[in-house]
């Protein structure tokens, strides 16, 4: 198996560069030929102890497309939230910013449990009040697949984008919501067919006012329905 070539990144990492997405492939993983060989091996002998025969057409190169999924699927490592950059707003500080919020979503993502690296996919939902930032709806995307294309956790996957959030736009508040359907509940243990597991974050003018927070949840909720049960 060839290694995987990181793509170009050149200059200095700011101004248009981050109008991009170099800010998510500025840490490529490099792994050797001979590492990528060696790793095909060990995958070989497992799947063969699990049960699956390696002589086929369909499965001759399994171990060899399994490492290249779980390598793709884990690039968030790659990426670097502290690089993205948030634009000006014209209100500075006034009341209509206090009072106005951004919710983006259903974001949808999928990330591999830590503890099984089994999957878990759902959908995000991120809202703000600005102060003087915001930041481009596609890096909002961009930075809930960032996170979640690591082996992770739920809960943890919804801080990162808080702490994230919070410190590149200095909001009035910020607001997270997630909801995934996890497989290790599903195909082990207790086999639990529709569990959705749903996590909520706040900060700031979130924390503080309850109709804020129902708002948010109340355009998330009717967002969601349909997309996920």
């Amino acid at each position: 198996m060839a290694e995987r070539e990181p793509d170009p990144i050149v200059g200095d990492l700011r101004d248009d560069d981050l109008e991009g997405r170099d800010w998510e492939r500025v840490r490529p993983r490099r792994i050797s030929d001979a590492d990528w060989r060696r790793f095909e091996g060990y995958m070989s002998e497992i799947l063969q102890a699990l049960g699956m025969p390696l002589n086929t057409p369909g499965t001759a190169k399994t171990p060899m497309r399994y490492l290249r999924a779980m390598f793709d699927s884990t690039e968030g490592y790659e990426g670097d939230e502290k690089l993205v950059t948030a634009f000006p707003t014209e209100c500075h500080g006034g009341a209509d910013c206090e009072l106005s919020q951004v919710v983006e979503g259903p974001i949808p993502f999928y990330a591999l449990c830590e503890h099984h690296a089994f999957p878990f996919f759902g959908h995000a939902f991120l809202g703000y009040v600005a102060h003087e930032h915001i930041i481009g709806i596609s890096k909002l995307t961009r930075l809930v697949r960032l996170f979640a294309r690591r082996f992770s956790v739920q809960e943890r996957i919804g801080r990162e984008i808080t702490e994230s959030l919070s410190r590149i736009l200095q909001a009035h508040g910020v607001a997270i919501y997630l909801e995934a359907v996890h497989l290790c509940t599903q195909m082990r243990g207790v086999r639990e067919s529709e569990s959705t597991t749903r996590t909520t974050f706040w900060r700031g003018s979130y924390e503080s006012n309850p109709e804020l927070r129902e708002e948010f949840l109340s355009i998330a909720r009717s967002r969601g329905n349909g997309h996920h049960s």
